[in-house]
């Protein structure tokens, strides 16, 4: 018998109720799932009636990621700090040298999480990431190498 254990972090960027649905191998929900919880605390964003979904889908393959340092993740691009209702905005993310991971991307924005991000490996450990968002405000655009934020992490991202 063989159990795997994942442990994954999230935060929520308002208080309120909260179902956390996990699956494993397709549809299915695990035993329990969906989850219910109470989320207390600030706002990390300015958010009205919204709702919010995220997707974390895990290959049940193990594998050994080794030993990786998101500080040496090279991150550039005008998608960074600027966007554009309904216009794509990108950057490009440089992972050469900082070991073997999983890159994690994801934006939010003033009401509801953007909703799609396009991550496209180009070989070598080197991705192109664009967005589109249709709505103006004020975002936060959270890059990740494994469990570690690379440099500049979380990035604010404004929407004129």
């Amino acid at each position: 018998l063989l159990t795997l254990l994942l442990l994954v972090h999230y935060t929520p960027m308002a208080p309120g109720n909260y179902l956390i649905s996990i699956k494993y191998g397709g549809p299915n929900h695990i035993s329990g799932s969906p989850f219910k919880a109470k989320v207390t605390g600030s706002r990390l964003v300015s958010v009205t009636n919204a709702s919010e979904t995220s997707t974390l889908t895990v290959d049940p393959v193990l594998r050994s990621l080794g030993d990786s340092d998101a500080s040496k993740v090279q991150i550039r691009g005008p998608g960074l700090s600027k966007a554009s209702v309904g216009r794509r905005s990108s950057f490009s993310v440089d992972c050469s040298k900082a070991g073997k991971n999983m890159l994690q991307v994801g934006v939010y924005g003033p009401e509801v999480p953007c909703e799609e991000v396009l991550v496209k490996h180009m070989g070598g450990l080197q991705y192109n990431v664009s967005y589109l968002l249709n709505e103006r405000g004020s975002y936060i655009l959270v890059v990740k190498w494994g469990d570690d934020h690379v440099p500049g992490s979380p990035f604010h991202v404004s929407v004129p």
